[in-house]
């Protein structure tokens, strides 16, 4: 099913303190931005955002203003990705290096998140915002971004015209939460693909893209590199890839193994390998070198998987 929805409103904070809070609440759910200037009086926004499979969907609603990603922003927190956009009322005005692109209400354009970018509000606006992973795009994502902010003629009229529809119920679907099954989210997010290539992408013959498979290989690598960390878990992995916790729940399942299983199976094989090959290391270091917080939780987690005790492991060793 999709994930719930979240919602960041900036009446909801002091009139001073809304830059700042929208620009932090931004971060949290996609990426570092920072509101640049303000162009009406008092900064108004909102955003509800949700997930339909792996593509995070954000309603924006606001008042004129500003908003940069830099690269020390992208630096801090990239999800690479191409965020799609459909205009649904206002003005407003992509930048991205060169090039830059004015979009009326029903135009779609896109950005790329590992480029320093711009948006900005010319006047009251609603916007619906995709952002869709490089690797569920696959090859073609690169020819896309170089295509960001811009609104090549295939993007507007009818094209636009017939997805427009389409995209707005996907929106809708991901800020209700629970429209859709697993399988169904997956699919919905699979048909925004031909219209970002329709789009954005070069006349080229298409090439499939990258599975599933290769995202669920980015977390394994990034859980293995992380297991000394107590906190690591399916929210931290969920965040670190820019994807929902039931996601990363569902690429595990698919291969056969749930997430807490397969961190606590890695941990407890490097663990046993330093019991056996540095006999002369306290049993809670290695416990807190493959990140449990307590002899004890090591012991319980050792004894479940092998029948016994750390100690015994290696009274076995040596006396072999």
């Amino acid at each position: 099913m999709s994930s719930h929805f979240s919602a960041l409103d900036t009446r909801r904070v002091a009139p001073s303190d809304r830059p700042d809070y929208w620009s932090a609440g931004i971060a949290e759910r996609f990426f570092p931005m920072q509101v640049d200037t303000v162009a009406a009086p008092s900064f108004d926004a909102r955003l509800m955002v949700g997930t339909v499979g792996p593509v995070a969907v954000g309603t924006i609603q606001g008042r004129p203003h500003r908003v940069v990603r830099t690269p020390r922003m992208i630096a801090a927190g990239d999800p690479e990705s191409l965020l799609l956009y459909l205009l649904v009322r206002g003005a407003v005005r992509l930048e991205q290096e060169d090039r830059s692109c004015a979009l009326r209400p029903g135009d779609i354009a896109c950005h790329d998140t590992s480029r320093p970018s711009a948006f900005e509000g010319h006047e009251a606006f609603e916007v619906l915002v995709f952002s869709v992973p490089r690797w569920f795009i696959g090859v073609r994502a690169e020819s896309i971004a170089r295509r960001s902010a811009t609104s090549p003629a295939r993007a507007g009229g009818s094209l636009a015209r017939l997805a427009s529809p389409f995209l707005a119920g996907v929106a809708r679907t991901a800020a209700e939460g629970d429209g859709l099954s697993d399988t169904e989210a997956e699919g919905a997010a699979e048909m925004i693909l031909p219209l970002l290539r329709s789009a954005f992408g070069e006349d080229a013959p298409f090439e499939a893209r990258a599975p599933s498979s290769a995202l669920l290989a980015r977390m394994q690598r990034y859980a293995s590199e992380h297991l000394h960390e107590p906190d690591l878990g399916p929210e931290r992995l969920a965040a670190a890839h820019f994807v929902s916790t039931r996601y990363v729940h569902k690429l595990f399942a698919a291969s056969g193994s749930g997430v807490s299983e397969w961190i606590r199976d890695r941990r407890l094989e490097g663990a046993t390998a330093e019991l056996r090959e540095s006999p002369g290391t306290a049993i809670a270091v290695v416990a807190t070198r493959w990140g449990y917080r307590n002899p004890g939780s090591f012991s319980r987690a050792f004894r479940d998987r092998y029948g016994c005790a750390p100690r015994e492991l290696r009274g076995m060793r040596l006396s072999a």
